[in-house]
């Protein structure tokens, strides 16, 4: 544990839960021009806009790796916040501007960044194990019974 930072069990395992409450309310992705106005958004706002600009921050999509390492490094250089305000932002930077390897990533990191539900992203990783990685958006969408609708919304989130 870094600068009061938990860690990084425990930071997922808080953003698993988040996500978990958030998609069970019916919480709506949007793009980085329009927060919603959630948990999340309100502690991106305390922690992050104070300092930078929003659209900035944004830009870019990043990996959770990626996204944590930028955390670590604002804290470093006095970011303030609680542990939890940081870990809530990095839900909101991850399901706003965040970026996920479909043929890498675990299942929770497939569902914070796309927005698909647990079964589709079990059901992405059990496709990727039987026939191996995937070559391109098209062949993602060859898993049997996803949410193709929610796919195409986060196709631009996913990298092979």
């Amino acid at each position: 544990m870094k600068f009061g930072y938990p860690s990084r069990t425990f930071r997922l395992l808080t953003a698993v839960f988040i996500v978990g409450l958030f998609a069970a309310a019916g919480a709506v992705v949007v793009s980085s021009a329009q927060e919603p106005d959630d948990a999340p958004a309100a502690a991106f706002r305390r922690v992050c806009s104070s300092c930078h600009d929003a659209e900035r921050i944004l830009a870019t999509r990043r990996t959770r790796t990626q996204w944590e390492e930028i955390i670590e490094k604002m804290i470093d250089r006095g970011a303030e916040g609680t542990s939890e305000d940081f870990t809530t932002a990095e839900v909101y930077l991850l399901r706003v501007s965040g970026r996920v390897n479909v043929n890498r990533a675990q299942a929770k990191d497939i569902v914070a960044v796309i927005s698909v539900t647990q079964k589709d992203a079990d059901a992405i990783m059990e496709y990727r194990k039987a026939n191996g990685e995937f070559k391109d958006f098209d062949a993602l969408c060859k898993v049997p019974g996803i949410d193709l609708e929610k796919l195409k919304q986060g196709r631009d989130a996913i990298a092979f």
